[in-house]
């Protein structure tokens, strides 16, 4: 049995910037959607794949990051973002 289609209720603007996006890149609105929320990670997925790169920091290197380094580390990034937002 094949994926059912479902709606999304959306501004007429939205809808119409996703529009000209699919074509513009040749894709139906449908598969521009898939590929958009595709690229973007969950913050679960982005723990994981945290979590795969200390441990692969660690097997290559034998150092382990704390978690008051992690911390730190994730305050800078989200510092980052705001600023980013704000320019």
């Amino acid at each position: 049995m094949g994926e059912q289609d479902t709606s999304i209720k959306t501004t007429k603007d939205v809808r119409d910037r996703l529009r000209i996006l699919a074509s513009e890149r040749g894709t139906t609105m449908n598969e521009l959607l898939t590929e958009l929320v595709t690229r973007e990670l969950t913050e679960e997925e982005k723990e994981l794949r945290a979590q795969q790169a200390l441990d692969e920091v660690r097997q290559t290197t034998g150092v382990v990051v704390s978690d008051d380094a992690r911390a730190r580390a994730r305050g800078f990034l989200k510092s980052l973002g705001q600023e980013h937002r704000a320019a």
